[in-house]
């Protein structure tokens, strides 16, 4: 055989074998298949999401899992696909407008921003792309899903006509956590907090003391509270008191709620019902009237007078002031407590009350939480079953509107003939309409024949999309092949920091609508984090860009390196000098591979020679090690330990093959040939799922007449 000659290149291999793979539709499913069927469904990546080394040891993960799969025999879906990613997606947008043509989507208008969005969208799709290829993902791109295609987008209006038709789906005013720079609620999931020292003001309230940190919200109290098991306000339970405000004198009740902490402040809390969820509880709970202070841009509103139109910053700044002079502020002091913030831009959160859509949680979550209970889904680790059964216990409706214009518009209609108010709950002129494409529509109204009909303007929260994927990249609501071969998966993966926004939602979803779990085995993938354990990101310029690592030192290197950090729930912490240290050790492991295999080739194996070996103890001994290492490896990789698989091998084949066995048999090489070869080809297919191109480039040169490795037989 000829064996190349110099040091292993991948930059030479690596590019050409992928686009052979792709030529000959070796990653292609076919639910038709004799074969077991075996699924993986890719989390989608968000369209406008720059690909990072997290995202790098995902596609690593599952790519491994899909490899190995199809070498036990199985047909093998690994489904793609792309998240339109609603709020970051559309404000990634709006900034691209402002710089390069300075204009706003409400200076487009709906249509003409929807035709920039779908631009925008054929443009970022390269970045994702680029990088799922240079990582050798054995994805069936063929099947490649995107959330608004009409596939997905027919199974979430369904999903909504669905629940509208079952009464799971309502409007109405509810206070929720709004955005004020991204202009929309998110849910709870979507918040971070952070830790942040702000001021405690103590105010005035009659004879009372109370602390606050936000004095600008003033304007919106409309009860004192406390706690009443607190003796030191017994006595004031019930009473009404005339309260100095900055609006003049008003009359406020001292209410009992068990919510209020008596060691906070001075045990007694100013309620303000819209721009608080503790006191709009305590609002349903007394039937106190709500009082809206700040609105969508995040400024105050015309009823505080003068203040109205400033920032909550400004209004803080300018109210103390004014408090101050009429001796209703009493005192200030530190206060550290955790601040609410968007996790996309990081503004402040507002609690406000906003006109929305919801789904009521109770019931799709008491079936998810037995699921689990059941044991039905394989957690990994373990112990999230128990995290994701704690919150779907405590879930809340779901808000599932967003006041964008990029995403699912919600499929309903309203007829200005016979329904002008858009009142959803109107026995007339309400269409709640599955539309077939983007373009679909209700003509006319069936209770008035008028064709005046207006949509509702917000469009569906992504998660309402997302959590379909299992379910909607396999054509349901029709009955399909895929669905019948594919579904429920076989292995989903996941960031453990959308376990409710994503991983839950699915689960119900797919026992909502087709009475199953959606995956069988879930794997929490850890976070990579850079040595002071924080995330990655651009403002702290600690991010590691994983196709400068490819291009330096090839891609099987650098999935081997992110194998290492592969355990389930295990965050790992790293540095581009340390990516660097272990990229350059396991080049050296590739380098030693290749070139151990050159030796080997270079051992001349006849028929009869192979026929008449006599075994001596240290051929036993190999061949021993082989099979030890074939079943704790196979293990391994069935208990998605990889970390483990790649530990196994990479000591065996350096320590046991190279340093030992090759040495043991120089004397002897013709004799041991048969093992020589058979040996190093089984470290080579133990290893193909997780460095693919190196171990296909040595297949082809032992086995020049054979199929591609990935669809060869796993050893024994």
């Amino acid at each position: 055989m000829d064996f190349p000659a110099g040091p292993y290149k991948p930059t030479e291999i690596e590019a050409a074998l992928y686009q052979e793979w792709l030529d000959r539709g070796v990653f292609k499913a076919d639910p038709t298949s004799s074969k077991p069927h075996y699924s993986i469904l890719m989390p989608p990546p968000n369209l406008t999401g720059t690909p990072h080394l997290g995202h790098a040891l995902q596609q690593t993960i599952m790519d491994t899992v899909a490899r190995y799969k199809r070498m036990r025999g199985f047909d093998v879906l690994f489904q793609s696909g792309v998240d339109h990613a609603g709020i970051q997606f559309q404000g990634a947008l709006e900034n691209k407008l402002k710089k390069e043509k300075n204009t706003t989507r409400q200076s487009l208008g709906r249509s003409a921003f929807l035709e920039e969005a779908w631009k925008f969208k054929a443009e970022s799709y390269a970045a994702n792309q680029k990088q799922f290829k240079m990582m050798g993902i054995s994805a069936d791109w063929s099947r490649e899903v995107f959330t608004l295609d009409p596939k997905p987008t027919f199974a979430v209006y369904t999903q909504f006509k669905k629940f509208w038709d079952e009464k799971l789906i309502y409007k109405g005013p509810y206070i929720v956590q709004w955005c004020p720079r991204c202009g929309t609620a998110i849910e709870d999931a979507e918040v971070e907090y952070q830790e942040k020292t702000e001021k405690l003001y103590y105010l005035k309230y009659g004879p009372f003391t109370l602390a606050t940190v936000r004095p600008e919200t003033k304007f919106g109290d409309t009860a004192m509270a406390v706690n009443p098991k607190d003796e030191r306000y017994q006595k004031y339970i019930g009473q009404e008191f005339e309260i100095e405000t900055l609006n003049g004198i008003k009359k406020m009740k001292v209410i009992a709620d068990d919510v209020v902490d008596p060691n906070f402040g001075t045990g007694v809390i100013k309620v303000t019902p819209g721009h608080s969820f503790d006191d709009y509880e305590i609002g349903k709970r007394h039937n106190l009237p709500i009082v809206n202070v700040i609105n969508k841009e995040g400024r105050l509103t015309d009823v505080t007078g003068k203040y109205a139109g400033m920032t909550v910053m400004e209004a803080r700044e300018a109210v103390l002031v004014e408090l101050k002079d009429k001796g209703i502020f009493v005192k200030e002091e530190e206060y550290t407590h955790m601040v609410p913030v968007c996790e996309r831009c990081k503004t402040t959160i507002e609690p406000i009350i906003s006109e929305e859509w919801f789904v009521k949680m109770r019931g799709l979550a008491d079936k998810a939480i037995a699921v689990i209970n059941n044991h039905e889904i394989n957690f990994y680790p373990e112990n999230m079953a128990g995290v994701i059964t704690a919150w779907l216990k405590d879930i809340h409706d779901w808000c599932i509107s967003r006041s964008l214009w990029w995403g699912h518009q919600i499929p309903v209609w309203y007829c200005e003939d016979c329904n002008p108010s858009h009142d959803p709950y109107s026995q007339k002129g309400t269409i709640v309409y599955v539309p077939k494409d983007f373009d679909d529509a209700p003509k006319v109204c069936p209770d008035c024949q008028g064709s005046k009909l207006t949509r509702e303007e917000q469009v569906l929260d992504t998660w309402f999309s997302s959590g379909l994927w299992p379910l909607s990249t396999q054509g349901w609501p029709k009955e399909t092949p895929e669905l019948k071969a594919y579904f429920p998966f076989d292995f989903e993966l996941s960031g453990g920091e959308i376990k409710f926004l994503w991983i839950a939602r699915m689960i119900m979803l797919a026992e909502k609508h087709a009475n199953k779990i959606p995956w069988k085995n879930m794997f929490f993938n850890g976070m990579l984090r850079d040595l002071q354990g924080r995330k990655f990101s651009k403002s702290l310029g600690n991010g590691i860009d994983p196709i400068d690592l490819l291009n330096t030192f090839g891609t099987d290197v650098v999935r081997a390196v992110l194998t290492t950090y592969a355990v389930a729930g295990r965050d790992g912490r790293v540095n581009k000098q340390l990516m660097i240290e272990r990229c350059t050790n396991y080049r050296n492991f590739t380098n030693k591979l290749w070139n151990a295999a050159r030796s080997v080739s270079q051992v001349e194996i006849t028929e009869n020679k192979q026929q008449t070996t006599i075994e001596s103890g240290d051929d036993v001994k190999m061949k021993a090690e082989i099979d030890r290492l074939v079943k704790v490896v196979t293990e391994h990789y069935e208990n998605f330990n990889f970390h483990l698989v790649l530990e196994e091998i990479y000591n065996s084949f350096w320590h046991v093959f190279c340093d030992w066995y090759i040495e043991a048999v120089k004397s002897r090489k013709e004799e041991a040939a048969h093992i020589l070869r058979e040996s190093l080809l089984t470290y080579v297919k133990l290893l193909h799922p997780i460095m693919p191109f190196v171990t296909e480039k040595l297949w082809r040169i032992f086995n020049e007449e054979s199929d591609v490795l990935m669809l060869t037989v796993w050893p024994e």
